[in-house]
């Protein structure tokens, strides 16, 4: 049992360290298909390597080759890559060991940028996060350390104005400072699960603002990069769809499902329109409704896939920067009300003390 674990354990980072160098995994595998090496060879060759140099590394390779034998490559690979990327290994292995190797160097190509997207969408979280959790941290000292100390000096009916407000906000977080966290890690907590499971008109109009915009550039850049993928592989639009209905969340499935209703619509003139359904962000959606109107709009399509990241990456880069700025301002808007409460209440205290001092000469 305890062994059984410990395997576990092994596996399970194992899995993490391959996920963070799958770019250059792609590619590898790649080119050994280019130069006719079957994908099965080159699995149980860094197997083998990884028996000496990584044991844990070793587990997850016979845990690849086990799934890859019984079904495919995407298979092997749950857990390990996102959805769209399985998708897209899927619809590459229907095709012959060609298809795959092309399949792979575009994961690679496309994985590279993604990250970049990712750790911009990171950063555009923790680094808000990190203020708030600081502000909190601060307003708990002044609370706690600070206005209590003025307030056994000098009865607060004395303080000036932004001093009784540092010590209305020190009660508050005295009194309901442990509820306030909690109720502020649930909000967070329920804002998360809503990313990928709150749908609906309200949903629509709600991603139109920061911070649920991030998520849906995010979102819809790759859902455009997994469809145009599988598109240039042969597959066709509607099946491509119906593809991603098999990887996607609560809120995908719902657009993507709005997107087949469409085109299945008398009325969709062209797929472009069956795009508008709020999972692009506007920009993107212009672009893949002037791609339907092409000569050859399923090139077009695949055109735009690829070059759709790094617009959004510049888009999402400039959100994020938009949402950190704001932050930084409250924040400081913030400290510098503490700060100032905290040094109009000193300066009332330091006048009393000297008029005390006068009347007692």
């Amino acid at each position: 049992m305890i062994l059984n674990w410990l395997e576990r354990l092994q596996i399970a980072q194992a899995r993490s360290a391959l996920r963070k160098r799958r770019a250059d995994w792609y590619m590898d595998l790649s080119m050994a298909l280019d130069d006719r090496i079957p994908l099965y060879s080159t699995l149980k060759k860094y197997e083998v390597r990884a028996r000496k140099k990584n044991p844990s590394l070793a587990l997850l390779y016979r845990q690849i080759l086990r799934n890859s034998m019984k079904g495919s490559l995407a298979d092997a690979m749950r857990g390990i890559a996102p959805p769209s990327e399985l998708m897209v290994l899927n619809a590459a292995q229907v095709s012959g060991d060609e298809s795959v190797a092309s399949g792979l160097r575009f994961l690679s190509d496309t994985v590279e940028k993604t990250e970049r997207m990712t750790r911009v969408i990171r950063g555009a979280v923790n680094y808000p996060l990190f203020l708030l959790v600081l502000m909190a941290a601060i307003a708990t000292g002044f609370s706690f350390f600070a206005v209590p100390v003025l307030e056994e000096i000098m009865t607060v009916d004395k303080w000036p104005a932004a001093g009784k407000a540092l010590h209305a906000v020190s009660l508050m977080i005295r009194h309901y400072g442990l509820l306030m966290a909690v109720i502020f890690v649930l909000l967070l907590g329920a804002f998360f699960y809503s990313l990928g499971n709150w749908t609906g008109k309200w949903r629509v109009r709600v991603d139109r603002y920061l911070p649920y915009s991030l998520y849906r550039d995010y979102s819809g850049a790759l859902l455009i990069v997994s469809l145009a993928s599988l598109m240039r592989s042969g597959v066709s639009l509607r099946s491509a769809l119906e593809q991603a209905l098999q990887y996607a969340n609560p809120w995908m499935r719902w657009h993507v499902r709005k997107i087949l209703m469409r085109l299945s619509s008398s009325n969709a003139a062209n797929f472009g329109q069956a795009f508008a359904t709020g999972v692009l962000s506007p920009e993107l959606e212009d672009r893949i409704t002037d791609a339907s109107e092409r000569q050859d709009p399923v090139q077009a399509f695949v055109k735009i896939g690829v070059g759709s990241i790094d617009r959004i990456s510049v888009s999402i880069e400039a959100s994020a920067s938009r949402i950190n700025s704001f932050m930084l301002i409250f924040c400081g808007f913030v400290l510098g009300g503490m700060m100032l409460g905290f040094m109009a209440t000193t300066q009332q205290l330091n006048q009393a003390l000297r008029t005390q001092v006068q009347n007692v000469r």
